[in-house]
């Protein structure tokens, strides 16, 4: 028998398939893993997974694994810079490991011993998170493969010649496009509350569509879920938020990072300039575009230190950072107040006045 398992995620490495791999048989108590270089027709690179039988004395093959070839890659609609590990894993192998049986015939056949089956105990892998929790994920992962399929099947119509921009009424000049499918992914700690507003203002103007998963690697979601009711085949800009275990938020366009959440800021009021989206960022004078730059230079380390002095000070001057317009300064400094938990009666009062003026652009 066989246990097989695949993972696609952007950036996966073979170095991610080995730690899967390792602490998949770590949680059953496994410890003792060799990874030798193999060939499959498949995956490349490969590799056969061993581990030491104490009975036995001896390495013992417990499975194979690799990287999926880029050509195995295309048919499945995956989009760029998605790469997938995958692996077979034996059932009975680690089990005699685990066990200490040295004969097969022990574990599988009309010779086994019930007796010891009746004596050891169950071998259960640790579930972490509530049940809700659980429920959600499985809702997510339910999702995505709907979204997946939908995906494959827009692309099986470009292939026909069917041109689906135009089967559900979109502009035929989608030559921004593929700049408006952004992953961004930050940590739970620090939500990105800037990607609230501004989504506000892209639902005006663009066919959006928004959806926010949870990485493996932390154990629950951060406190801003984003959403929207537009699916991903009609929408014109697809932004998805997953918390990760990241020590900067990353924005992943067009195989391209773009770190910080200042420099997302940035990237998305450039969207919004070439719809005329709320004069946010470019579009200002010259003067004020330096200003904006200069405010969000000095909150790039997003310190609360440098939070709770730099923008009570501007604002004892001006209605908004950088004069008497809201802007992305605005935006991102509401964001990194809020996860700062930085609240007087100035920054109420401003904040207050950044969501009225982003509600009605």
């Amino acid at each position: 028998h066989q246990i097989e398992g695949v993972v696609a995620d952007y950036g996966i490495t073979l170095g991610h398939c080995i730690g899967v791999i390792n602490t998949f048989f770590t949680k059953l108590g496994i410890k003792k893993l060799r990874f030798k270089p193999a060939y499959n027709p498949y995956t490349e690179p490969s590799m056969e997974i061993f581990s030491y039988h104490e009975g036995l004395g001896k390495w013992v093959e417990i499975g194979n694994s690799g990287m999926f070839r880029p050509e195995m890659l295309l048919p499945m609609g995956l989009p760029e810079g998605v790469n997938c590990i995958g692996f077979g894993l034996s059932l009975e192998r680690p089990t005699m490991i685990k066990y200490k049986i040295d004969n097969i015939r022990d574990l599988v056949g009309h010779k086994v011993n019930l007796e010891m089956v009746k004596r050891n105990p169950i071998c259960r892998i640790d579930k972490s998170g509530t049940g809700e929790e659980r429920r959600l994920q499985v809702l997510n992962r339910r999702w995505a493969n709907i979204e997946s399929k939908l995906s494959c099947i827009q692309k099986q119509m470009e292939v026909m010649g069917i041109s689906t921009a135009t089967a559900h009424g979109m502009a035929a000049d989608s030559s921004d496009g593929n700049l408006m499918d952004v992953v961004i992914k930050v940590h739970p700690d620090k939500p990105p509350y800037s990607l609230q507003l501004l989504l506000n203002v892209l639902k005006k103007r663009f066919k959006v569509a928004a959806s926010t998963h949870t990485h493996s690697s932390v154990k629950s979601a951060g406190s801003l879920v984003l959403s929207s009711d537009e699916s991903r085949i009609t929408a014109d800009v697809k932004i998805t938020l997953i918390y990760s275990n990241v020590t900067r938020p990353t924005m992943i366009v067009k195989n391209a990072q773009i770190q910080g959440e200042e420099n997302i800021v940035r990237y998305l009021a450039r969207i919004l300039d070439s719809r005329g989206g709320g004069n946010l960022y470019e579009s200002l004078d010259s003067k004020v575009v330096a200003q904006i730059d200069n405010i969000l230079d000095r909150l790039t380390d997003a310190s609360k230190h440098s939070v709770s002095t730099l923008i009570p000070g501007i604002l004892t001057k001006s209605k908004y950072l950088a004069g008497n317009r809201v802007t992305i300064a605005d935006i991102l400094a509401y964001s990194l107040c809020k996860q700062a938990a930085v609240s007087n009666s100035s920054i109420k009062d401003w904040s207050k006045r950044v969501e009225d003026a982003i509600a009605k652009m």
